[in-house]
C-alpha cells in the first residue's frame, strides 16, 4: 500500500503561476540590451574578421609660406585601419524520450521543451553581458570595455593597434576618489572625462554613462532632494527619483549588475557597435538525435564582436569611492 497520507490522496496541488516558471536567476542585461539598439547594432555578411578604415594624423605640409616658396610635397600617411575578429558563442540543452512523454497533455505544467529553450537564450546573453564588462582574458571571449577602455589607456595592442606606440588610438581615464565623503568627487569626474572624450565644445560627448548599482545610487545621494507633495493625499508625498533612468548633461545614466561600482564607462553610440553575422544573432538549429541515446539535442550559437572605430571618445571613471 503506498505510503501516502489522505490529504496528498484526496486533493491535487494547485499551480499558482501561468505555466511557465518563474525567473530566479537572470538579470535583464541592460547594456546588451542598448547594444541591441540603433547605430550601436550592425549586421555583418561573411568576411574572416572586422575592419574599419581609420584617419589618424594631420597633413603636415601646412606652412606658412612666401610668395615664391617651393611647396613640401612630401607623401604623408594620414590613414590606416583596425582589424577586430569574430568571436562564437554557443550552448545546447538535451530533451529526453522520457521527458517528452510525462510532460504532455493535462499532466504538463508549463512546455518543458519551450522553457529549456528559453533558459538557454537567457544563459547565453547572461554570458555575453558579464564579458562584454570583462577584460577578455580568454581568446575566445569578445573584445570587453576592460579591453576596450582600459584602466589604463595607454598600454596594450585593441584591434591590431598599440595604444602604446600610437597616442591617438587611446581611450580616457579619470579617477572618482573620493575626498571627504562617499562620492564627493564622481560629479566633476564626470565633468572631466566628459570633457576628454569630447572632440570639441559640445562635440561628440558621451551619449550614456554606466557603471554599477552601488554607485548609480551614489549619484542619485548627489541629485538635489525631490520630497514634494505630488498629490491631496499626504501618502503621496514622493521622497525619491523614478529611478528608471538618470542624466548628466545629455547623456542618460544607467546601471548593470555586470559592472563593477569602481568603475563608470563614458560611452559614445556612434564609436561601439556590437556587429554580429546576419542570421547568427541567437541562431537556433534542429534537433539533433544521437544513435546511442533516446534524446534530442538542441543548440544555439552567436557570431559577434564588441568594436570601437574610436578610442579617444570612450572614457573610464576608476578608484570610485
Amino acid at each position: 500500500m503506498p505510503n501516502v497520507s489522505q490529504l496528498v490522496a484526496q486533493a491535487w496541488q494547485k499551480l499558482t503561476n501561468d505555466g511557465n516558471p518563474t525567473d530566479n536567476i537572470f538579470e535583464e542585461y541592460s547594456e546588451l540590451k542598448r547594444l541591441e539598439t540603433g547605430k550601436s547594432f550592425k549586421s555583418m555578411t561573411g568576411g574572416r574578421s572586422l575592419i574599419g578604415t581609420i584617419e589618424y594624423a594631420v597633413n603636415s605640409t601646412v606652412q606658412s609660406i612666401s610668395p615664391t616658396q617651393t611647396l613640401d610635397t612630401s607623401i604623408v600617411d594620414v590613414f590606416d585601419e583596425w582589424e577586430a575578429n569574430w568571436k562564437q558563442y554557443a550552448g545546447t540543452f538535451s530533451m529526453t524520450s522520457f521527458e517528452d512523454a510525462v510532460n504532455r497533455g493535462d499532466s504538463a505544467k508549463f512546455n518543458l521543451e519551450r522553457g529549456k529553450l528559453k533558459n538557454l537564450r537567457s544563459s547565453m546573453r547572461k554570458r555575453i553581458n558579464e564579458d562584454i564588462f570583462g577584460a577578455t582574458g580568454n581568446a575566445t571571449d569578445l573584445s570587453g570595455l576592460q579591453s576596450l577602455v582600459p584602466d589604463s589607456p595607454s598600454t596594450g595592442t585593441v584591434e591590431a593597434i598599440n595604444a602604446g606606440t600610437y597616442t591617438f588610438w587611446r581611450s580616457k581615464q579619470t579617477t572618482g576618489t573620493m575626498t571627504t565623503s562617499a562620492f564627493d568627487n564622481l560629479r566633476s569626474s564626470m565633468r572631466t572625462i566628459r570633457t576628454s572624450c569630447s572632440k570639441g565644445q559640445g562635440v561628440s560627448y558621451p551619449t550614456r554613462y554606466v557603471t554599477g548599482s552601488g554607485t548609480a545610487n551614489g549619484y542619485e545621494s548627489l541629485l538635489i532632494a525631490n520630497e514634494r507633495v505630488v498629490g491631496k493625499e499626504s501618502k503621496d508625498a514622493n521622497g525619491a527619483f523614478q529611478g528608471d533612468v538618470y542624466y548628466f548633461g545629455t547623456a542618460k545614466v544607467f546601471w548593470d549588475g555586470d559592472c563593477a561600482d569602481s568603475r563608470m564607462y563614458a560611452l559614445n553610440n556612434e564609436n561601439l557597435t556590437m556587429c554580429f553575422q546576419s542570421g547568427y544573432w541567437f541562431k537556433g538549429y534542429p534537433a539533433v538525435n544521437p544513435a546511442n541515446q533516446l534524446l534530442n539535442v538542441f543548440k544555439a550559437e552567436t557570431q559577434c564582436q564588441l568594436t570601437t572605430n574610436n578610442r579617444r571618445h570612450l572614457g573610464v571613471i576608476t578608484v570610485i569611492t
